[in-house]
């Protein structure tokens, strides 16, 4: 068991799938869009519509499951002094996935990808939204779990946004 379960079991029984909030008996107290624009300082204002990421990727990058994220870096460094385009998109898409909403695989994944080409291409994007859905989420599925007296899998998803948000 990892140092941090416990807390984020804690915090689970308190959790509301249905009002995406942890009640007290002081009342319901949730992360809102402001905590996250303070906490990381990302757009939670941008104009682009969620729909403008349900499409195909420009960039087309091979599968690289084996070797993990080292492989990964190295086969998309072009080792220039300047940074290109498909170098930057692949940079975002490796942040995105392990450091922002911390993805369950070990290794590249390719969920981000459009997300990574509007956030190079396009300030616009409200990332900060979007991880609030994702630490939702997460505490949705661990009290889903946790009301079926079901172990708990390993957790995946932005836990450290709730350890920051609760310090």
């Amino acid at each position: 068991m990892k140092k941090n379960e416990p807390l984020l079991k804690a915090a689970s029984y308190f959790w509301s799938s249905t009002y995406n909030a942890f009640l007290f008996n002081h009342g319901p107290m949730t992360p809102t869009l402001a905590d996250i624009h303070m906490l990381t300082g990302l757009n939670i204002t941008g104009t682009a519509h969620p729909h403008a990421i349900l499409v195909r990727p420009s960039y087309k990058f091979d599968s690289i499951r084996s070797g993990g994220w080292s492989n990964y870096i190295t086969t998309h460094n072009t080792a220039q002094k300047s940074v290109n385009d498909r170098e930057h998109v692949a940079f975002l898409n490796m942040w995105l996935d392990r450091y922002l909403f911390c993805g369950q695989a070990c290794s590249p994944t390719f969920n981000y990808l459009v997300l990574a080409e509007k956030t190079a291409t396009d300030s616009e994007i409200p990332l900060g939204k979007y991880l609030l859905g994702a630490l939702y989420h997460l505490m949705n599925q661990v009290s889903q779990y946790l009301m079926k007296n079901e172990t708990v899998p390993t957790i995946t998803g932005p836990w450290w946004l709730l350890q920051l948000w609760l310090n």
